[in-house]
């Protein structure tokens, strides 16, 4: 006889008043990165120390995303990016000689955001839940004005200065060790989710090699399920779960005892 498979599902964690937290999904999972947005800075003389110095360029490149989000590359020039950040020209030519220099700093800067983000969420489920709302996260996040304008960032650079593709490859392969590096931490599997392990606990055997499956699962599910107009919330939000179960399910199946 067939047995039903037990995984994360996502009502079961909306509803969740255990040790493990409680939580609203629709709310996490539908998130994107925050625009930020400034005051105007207090005038200060000599030179800036290094913190001062750092926040200005975080100031220039989060001022120069909201100007891309509003307008496009079309309309991009740094005296708009001068006039949100509240900030002089000369100062953002200080830091980014030209365009293909702040572009590459903002591409990292939002890679690094991205992938804080993501290894945040669901820090404080268990393994299987916490994968289910990354999933669901991801995927969201690549549906987002956010998620649209990384790649038209990434494309941009490709284009203009040839390392678009580049820093997209590094971006995953240290997505890679992330997730790898969750699934190594994760200690034994079975104990969240006895019935899909049958009885096996132990650790996840080549955690790099299950962590590039996972992302390219879910990378893959996104691309089809935007072509396909399945791209609802509740559509994410169930194939998360569905994912997350037999991805666990298969992990389970073959651990290290």
């Amino acid at each position: 006889m067939s047995r039903r498979l037990s995984g994360p599902n996502m009502r079961d964690m909306r509803a969740s008043g255990t040790d493990q937290g409680r939580f609203d999904l629709a709310t996490i999972v539908r998130a994107e990165l925050p625009l930020v947005r400034f005051a105007d800075p207090d005038v200060r003389r000599g030179r800036p120390s290094v913190a001062e110095a750092e926040a200005i360029s975080g100031r220039i490149l989060d001022a120069s995303w909201d100007v891309l989000l509003v307008g496009g590359f079309e309309h991009f020039t740094f005296d708009r990016v001068a006039r949100h950040a509240h900030i002089g020209k000369a100062t953002i030519y200080s830091r980014f000689p030209g365009k293909g220099e702040l572009m590459r700093a903002l591409l990292a800067r939002r890679i690094e955001m991205r992938r804080d983000f993501f290894k945040l969420a669901g820090s404080h489920l268990a393994i299987e839940n916490a994968f289910c709302l990354r999933a669901a996260n991801m995927i969201n996040g690549l549906f987002s004005p956010n998620g649209a304008l990384m790649e038209r960032l990434i494309d941009w650079l490709e284009q203009e200065t040839g390392e678009g593709q580049r820093m997209r490859a590094q971006a995953y392969r240290d997505a890679i060790d992330s997730i790898g590096g969750s699934l190594r931490d994760a200690g034994r599997l079975g104990t969240h989710n006895d019935r899909a392990a049958e009885g096996r606990t132990g650790k996840v055997l080549y955690p790099g090699l299950a962590a590039r499956l996972w992302l390219e699962g879910v990378i893959g599910h996104a691309k089809l399920a935007y072509t396909e107009g399945a791209s609802s919330p509740v559509a994410v939000e169930r194939w998360a779960s569905d994912y997350t179960r037999f991805f666990f399910a298969g992990l389970c199946a073959m651990v290290a005892n």
